[in-house]
């Protein structure tokens, strides 16, 4: 049973970033910018936290300054009709190079942040924001499939000309998905720093990335996304407790960590071999 708990726990910032990502792309603007919008979610989870003393004020303000970020990036791209993907790439670097700026002026400096305004109980924030990010989730799969909007967006990215028949603006659509995506992104990067009771530079650790992979793992379908979530979570689970037992301790601890990368690359390849046959 607390394993089982562990395994959900680990789940949770995965499962917010992928479900996110999962709306943009049966919108058909992937959502690359994740990685970075975690690591600025973070940051200003922190920030705004230290700043009014309040948890649920960082939280809420994090997120919609990511979100406001995020819209007007899309807004921009549906008006100088520019490459979306590529916009949404350096939109990575973007967010880096704000954490730093910012970071110095407030703080005075580009490294780990700490403060006591901003200390949690370990155990208790583990569950609570493993609760929480189970139920935004499940919120988000009944908003994606039962309601009207939430069924156009998942029909924007393969059946666009029909809707556009049907005089539905599929360019707020489009938007609405990075919306959407920005906000669980922003939301799972809120839980990392909570959960560290700090914020550490790159603090997403490619779990943007993973959630990608997840994605074409389970078929651009919502049951097949969340079961590439558990996973990638199990695979995580295991190399994170491998060393535990003798045969395992003289393993390198870069090996281990980069296992869950290396099993997401191999289903890639392998769902990607399959698709081409």
């Amino acid at each position: 049973m607390e394993t089982v708990l562990n395994i959900l726990i680990l789940s949770a910032p995965l499962l917010l970033t992928s479900f996110g990502a999962l709306i943009s792309e049966k919108a058909g603007r992937m959502a690359i910018f994740v990685e970075g919008i975690i690591n600025l979610g973070a940051f200003f989870c922190f920030m705004f936290t230290v700043l009014t003393k309040s948890t649920f004020l960082g939280v809420l303000f994090s997120t919609t300054t990511c979100i406001i970020f995020i819209t007007l990036i899309a807004i921009l791209i549906s008006k100088i009709k520019s490459n979306y993907f590529l916009i949404s790439l350096a939109t990575n670097l973007i967010c880096s190079a704000l954490i730093t700026i910012i970071s110095v002026s407030v703080f005075g400096t580009r490294g780990v942040l700490t403060s006591d305004a901003f200390l949690f109980n370990t155990k208790n924030v583990r569950l609570v924001t493993t609760i929480c990010a189970f139920v935004i989730t499940g919120l988000g799969i009944l908003f994606f499939h039962k309601t009207k909007i939430g069924l156009q967006i998942s029909i924007t990215g393969t059946d666009e000309k029909l809707l556009t028949l049907r005089k539905i603006n599929t360019t707020k659509l489009k938007i609405l998905s990075w919306i959407i995506a920005a906000f669980y992104a922003s939301f799972t990067g809120c839980i990392m720093a909570i959960r560290l009771s700090s914020f550490v530079p790159n603090i997403s650790s490619g779990t943007g990335w993973l959630a990608l992979a997840t994605i074409f793992l389970g078929k651009k379908n919502t049951l097949l996304t969340v079961v590439s979530v558990f996973i990638f979570s199990i695979a995580q689970f295991l190399t994170s407790n491998i060393q535990n037992y003798s045969s395992f301790r003289e393993l390198s601890s870069g090996i281990l960590l980069s296992c869950p990368y290396i099993i997401a690359l191999l289903f890639i390849f392998l769902f990607g071999k399959k698709n081409d046959t």
